[in-house]
């Protein structure tokens, strides 16, 4: 007798533990290393015994099922293996466009500072820059290409986009019906009634406050940035404010841990994007106001061309093997996350992880203790 997972059930093994991961409904059985034990040899075709109480278990729970013979099992999967086979180049889904880099204020979370931030690509940050900053018209041309190349998700931010509003809303108005979502940071305290009027039904907005008390509104999302042992009990956090911490030379891995969100929602899509992708790197790309591109928003060293004098379509062809790379550092490539059976489902910023260890693929945040078993 033999036992099989069904096509949509997805088995990952960690260093002493596993996990199956259901498609359909996406849930996620966490297994005891005895039962990674027994589940690895079914995956393997070898024969087993039909009245183990685990795979019946797993039967009654219609993850898999029992076969007289041995079986070949094709995953629930995207997309056709003759396009895989083709090697056709990775697509180009989500752009940060930091229109500007100026800010009046001086925040003591601004990137500017060199502080180090968990979704300071999301947030609003000045930068160093004395090179001319890229005008209206190139924007329009870059926006084209963007919709040419595939992008369907885009960022605005940088520093306060409100100082040169009317050239912002042009471009805003510019983007509307090419892409699926477009997302644009402004801090509260530069929010106007005319600002949010104008951007009504325009694209999404984000509020960067470190004020819980500035979030008012549950139509609009909020990025709260704050250091861990200030943060406001978990359960009182409302859906739509995203926590951006403030991390510190000394980590307290297990202060952090009470506050992190649990395992994001997970589909099939994202599960299989994230074994060959890194699940934020992985098809995206930042311009900053001067034209550079660069990997990520806060990996300012990653520079990959600039787009004063050439398209991103050329920097695409000059770069693809370096951008190619980056894009598939997925987390089976990461310290850490390599021995760990959650790794196509967890989140991970890299331009973070490299202030802390100095190396991209180095790995500090995480107090799984993968090598003792424990979660």
């Amino acid at each position: 007798m033999y036992f099989r997972l069904n096509p949509e059930c997805y088995f990952i093994k960690g260093m002493k533990q596993g996990a199956i991961f259901d498609m359909i409904d996406c849930k996620i059985y966490a297994l005891s290393p005895k039962e990674t034990e027994i589940l690895t040899s079914c995956e393997k075709n070898k024969i087993i015994d039909k009245e183990d109480d685990f795979l019946k278990e797993l039967r009654s729970r219609t993850l898999g099922t029992f076969y007289q013979n041995k079986q070949y099992i094709q995953k629930l999967r995207f997309g056709s293996f003759i396009e895989k086979e083709l090697n056709t180049p990775p697509e180009f889904y989500r752009a940060f466009l930091q229109i500007n880099d100026k800010c009046d204020k001086n925040c003591w979370f601004c990137g500017y500072n060199g502080l180090k931030r968990s979704l300071g690509c999301l947030g609003c940050n000045k930068w160093e820059n004395k090179d001319k900053p890229l005008d209206l018209k190139k924007w329009k041309e870059i926006i084209e290409e963007l919709y040419d190349l595939g992008c369907n998700e885009i960022f605005f931010n940088g520093g306060d986009l409100s100082i040169n509003w009317d050239e912002t809303m042009e471009i805003l108005e510019y983007s509307q019906g090419k892409f699926i979502n477009t997302y644009i940071t402004l801090h509260q305290h530069n929010l106007s009634e005319k600002i949010i009027k104008d951007l009504k039904n325009k694209t999404n907005l984000i509020i960067q406050t470190e004020d819980y008390n500035d979030i008012k509104f549950d139509n609009f999302l909020y990025l709260y940035v704050t250091k861990p042992e200030f943060l406001i009990n978990k359960e009182n956090i409302k859906e739509n404010v995203m926590i951006d911490f403030i991390i510190e030379d000394k980590i307290d891995l297990d202060n952090l841990a009470k506050y992190k969100k649990d395992f994001p929602q997970f589909n099939l899509q994202s599960f299989l994007n994230n074994i060959e992708y890194h699940p934020c790197l992985g098809h995206t790309l930042t311009i900053c106001s001067n034209g550079d591109v660069l990997s990520c928003p806060m990996m300012r060293d990653s520079n990959l061309g600039n787009l004063k004098n050439k398209t991103l379509s050329n920097i695409f062809r000059e770069k693809f093997d370096e951008i190619n790379k980056i894009w598939k550092l997925n987390l089976d490539n990461i310290e850490k996350c390599t021995c760990c059976e959650f790794r196509y489902i967890c989140q991970d910023c890299r331009a973070l992880e490299k202030k802390l260890t100095g190396r991209l693929d180095g790995k500090l945040l995480c107090n799984c203790r993968k090598e003792k078993g424990e979660v």
